[in-house]
C-alpha cells in the first residue's frame, strides 16, 4: 500500500476507529494510544489483511486487541506500584532497601520486570528487546511478581534464599 492509500485509509475510519475505541477503553488517554497503536499496526501487518472483510472491520479488530493489551498493561503497571507502596519509602535508607530488594531478584526476572513492569513495553515488544520468546517473557514476568511481591512482604520462603541455596 502506498503512503497515500494509506492517509486515505486513515482519513476515512479514523473517525470509527477512535469511537470504537472510547467506547471500550477506561479512559480517554488509553483509548487515544489505542486509536494510534491501530494504525500503527495497520501500517506494519497491512498485509495480513486478506480482504475477506471489511477494511474497516479489520481496524477495528486490532483497535479492540489494542485496548485490551493496554488494558492488561496498565493494570500490571498498578500491580507493580501498589506493591512498591506498601513499602514506602521516608528516606534515603529506605530508597536504598528499596533498590537492594529488586537487586534481589534474579537478573532475568529483574530485566523482564523493568522492561514490562516499569517501561511499559507489552510481551511482544519485550520478546524483542530480550530477544526472548513471548512465551518465556510472560512466565518470567510473572514469577518476577511473585518473587518481588514475597521480597517485599518478606515472606519465610522467600525464592532468592531459595535459589542462594540451590
Amino acid at each position: 500500500m502506498r503512503s497515500g492509500d494509506f492517509e486515505r485509509l486513515v482519513r476515512d475510519h479514523h473517525a470509527a476507529v477512535r469511537a470504537f475505541a472510547h467506547s471500550l477503553a477506561s479512559t480517554a488517554a488509553l483509548a487515544e494510544d489505542a486509536v494510534a497503536d491501530t494504525f500503527l499496526r495497520a501500517w506494519t501487518y497491512q498485509d495480513s489483511f486478506r480482504g475477506t472483510g471489511s477494511i474497516e472491520g479489520w481496524l477495528l479488530r486490532i483497535c479492540r486487541h489494542r485496548v485490551i493489551d493496554l488494558e492488561r498493561r496498565e493494570r500490571r503497571e498498578v500491580e507493580v506500584r501498589d506493591a512498591l507502596r506498601h513499602r514506602p519509602i521516608a528516606s534515603s535508607a529506605d530508597a536504598s532497601e528499596l533498590l537492594d530488594t529488586l537487586a534481589g531478584l534474579s537478573r532475568h526476572h529483574r530485566e523482564v520486570l523493568v522492561v514490562c513492569g516499569v517501561l511499559g513495553y507489552d510481551y511482544e515488544s519485550a520478546s524483542l528487546i530480550l530477544d526472548l520468546p513471548m512465551g518465556t517473557v510472560r512466565s518470567r514476568l510473572h514469577r518476577a511478581r511473585r518473587e518481588l511481591a514475597a521480597l517485599l512482604s518478606d515472606a519465610p520462603d522467600e525464592p532468592s534464599r531459595r535459589r542462594e541455596t540451590a
